[in-house]
């Protein structure tokens, strides 16, 4: 009798490691950079002016005392509010409120806000690239934040002057 031998084959499996499962991680968008500054009462002058030079570096904000104003118009000189104060210490008495300064607000709207929110003179200003410091004024006010800054810049007008 003949005899048949079964050829068995084992296949080996082989397998391939898998990679590690990624750590799926939600992403953080990517922070904004604040679009406003917010003025409220209990913000120092100081921190006010440098956050707006830091968002429009050819431009400096001075704030005044209302009385400031009838000096101006009768052509004395006027000193700026000490910055360490903050803009609840120095209003009006029977002001109080708070204000958002952006890009696309006009000069003029500013300056009004800062006198019917906190009965405060406040003047934009810059310096020409020859180093004069400027209040602005007439079609100057007419023009937003953002547009004017980016007019300074044009014109070679110095940054960070607000110190």
């Amino acid at each position: 009798m003949a005899t048949t031998t079964k050829k068995t084959t084992t296949t080996k499996k082989t397998t391939t490691a898998k990679p590690a499962a990624k750590k799926t991680t939600t992403a953080k968008p990517a922070e904004k950079k604040a679009t406003e500054i917010s003025v409220t009462g209990n913000k120092k002058i100081e921190t006010l002016c440098k956050e707006f030079n830091k968002k429009f570096p050819y431009l400096q904000l001075c704030i005044f005392y209302s009385y400031a104003r009838q000096q101006v118009a009768k052509g004395e000189s006027i000193t700026p509010i000490d910055r360490s104060k903050t803009l609840a210490s120095v209003r009006r008495a029977d002001s109080g409120g708070d204000i958002s300064i952006s890009g696309n607000k006009k000069i003029k709207s500013l300056e009004k806000e800062f006198d019917t929110v906190f009965g405060l003179y406040c003047q934009v200003c810059y310096y020409t690239p020859d180093g004069k410091g400027i209040y602005t004024s007439g079609a100057t006010d007419e023009k937003t934040l953002s547009a004017f800054n980016a007019e300074c810049e044009k014109r070679g007008c110095p940054k960070d002057k607000w110190k």
